[in-house]
């Protein structure tokens, strides 16, 4: 492990970010970075010497001179970063995180953090006993807009939220050659947008909901390409109420309902919102991953609509490629802070969270049946197989297995 590389930063000191991938992410982010205050720039890690070189000229950074996975290793290793940004396909993930938390780096990675929470919860695992810092970069979260959100929904400026409505959809072509579409390449809706309209739900109600219920089209690849999701969290009446009410003691109110209605595609352009709705009244975030502007609607009072400005580019650099992706400057600054203090996770996006999120999106790939099958063990290849069957199929294959543990124990059917 890199000694110091894990303890707080100088006061004053600027985070020393090291890039790994160069890709278009990996531009806007650094991009964001460049932008502000108490950042550096100080390598960047590509697959080949030539892009990183490439990116180093617009961007700043000492390139690093090896290819591929030495690459990754030389970043991981430069004693003049603190904490390594992971900017490549979610595949690869796992196996670069732990690459720079085996050699004591700081990490923050793109979302979604792994494949599977199997991935997840072994790195977790290793951040907390290298003593380094882990973040799953849902950068939403961080954007003012969200932030005054869930700051009236606090206040209860719309009272009791009863249902989260979000949709995140742009249109594009199915291809085995496209990332999006290849399972070897870790594609498929669900992991790669479908998570922020999940996200939307989480940031009021966590990642543990009661009941889940998902519907999508896998195309002829494997890969889902639009989905819709139910989640249900709590029910209408716990084990204490009915126990009181057995007992004739007096009625407690029924709990608030709270459901998510979430839909993602990448074969279709959809308006984008989140919407908060409540008791007394709601609140619109727009655009859903990326908010700049709020509406909030109460309930015999005019609409008043929030704009929230982006921070701007310097004009020597190059123009981002993503939607409000100079926006990913207040997840910078929020991770700037935390390592300033010596924290080893995020409150906002803990690990926990991130370990929470992955299961929920492992049973809803289950109902969907997609597997990635370079990373997805045979209990998770189960429950997709079994998630895709009908009714009268998982019926049967039950009765079938009956019946030869029957016969095996020689009685008589």
């Amino acid at each position: 492990m890199q000694n110091g590389a894990t303890s707080p930063l100088t006061s004053g000191r600027p985070v020393r970010w090291g890039i790994l991938g160069t890709g278009r992410i990996a531009r806007d982010f650094s991009a964001a970075i460049i932008a502000s205050a108490g950042h550096e720039l100080a390598a960047v890690a590509g697959r080949s010497p030539a892009s990183a070189a490439d990116f180093s000229r617009a961007y700043g950074g000492r390139p690093t001179i090896a290819s591929g996975d030495c690459a990754y290793a030389e970043l991981a290793r430069a004693e003049d970063v603190d904490i390594v940004y992971i900017a490549t396909v979610q595949l690869c993930h796992a196996e670069q995180i732990l690459l720079c938390l085996a050699a004591g780096k700081h990490v923050l990675c793109e979302k979604p953090m792994c494949m599977n929470a199997r991935e997840c919860a072994s790195l977790i695992a290793l951040a907390k006993a290298n003593n380094c810092f882990l973040m799953e970069g849902m950068w939403s979260r961080f954007f003012p807009a969200t932030e005054k959100a869930l700051e009236l929904i606090r206040q209860g400026a719309i009272g009791d939220v009863v249902e989260c409505i979000a949709d995140f959809g742009f249109a594009s072509k199915v291809s085995e050659a496209s990332r999006l579409y290849s399972l070897e390449l870790g594609g498929g809706g669900l992991l790669d947008i479908g998570i922020y309209v999940l996200a939307a739900a989480a940031f009021i109600w966590g990642c543990r909901p009661s009941e889940v219920r998902a519907l999508g089209w896998r195309e002829s690849t494997g890969a889902d390409s639009c989905g819709v999701i139910a989640l249900k969290y709590g029910s209408e009446r716990n084990a204490a109420a009915m126990l009181a009410s057995l007992l004739g003691e007096p009625r407690q109110p029924q709990p608030q309902p709270r459901i998510a209605s979430l839909t993602y595609s990448m074969r279709s352009l959809t308006r984008e919102q989140t919407v908060y709705q409540g008791t007394l009244g709601k609140i619109s975030l727009w655009p859903a991953h990326c908010p700049t502007h709020l509406t909030l609607e109460v309930d015999g009072a005019p609409s008043r609509t929030l704009e929230f400005a982006l921070p701007e580019l310097p004009r020597r650099l190059p123009r981002t490629q993503y939607l409000n992706s100079v926006g990913f400057v207040y997840q910078a600054q929020r991770v700037q802070q935390l390592l300033a203090e010596g924290a080893k996770e995020c409150p906002e996006w803990s690990l926990q969270t991130s370990l929470d999120m992955a299961r929920l999106m492992d049973g809803i790939r289950a109902q969907l049946g997609v597997v990635y099958p370079r990373h997805d063990g045979l209990l998770l290849r189960a429950r997709a197989l079994l998630g895709v069957w009908p009714l009268s199929a998982k019926l049967f294959a039950v009765l079938t297995i009956l019946l030869a543990l029957t016969r095996k124990r020689g009685r008589p059917v």
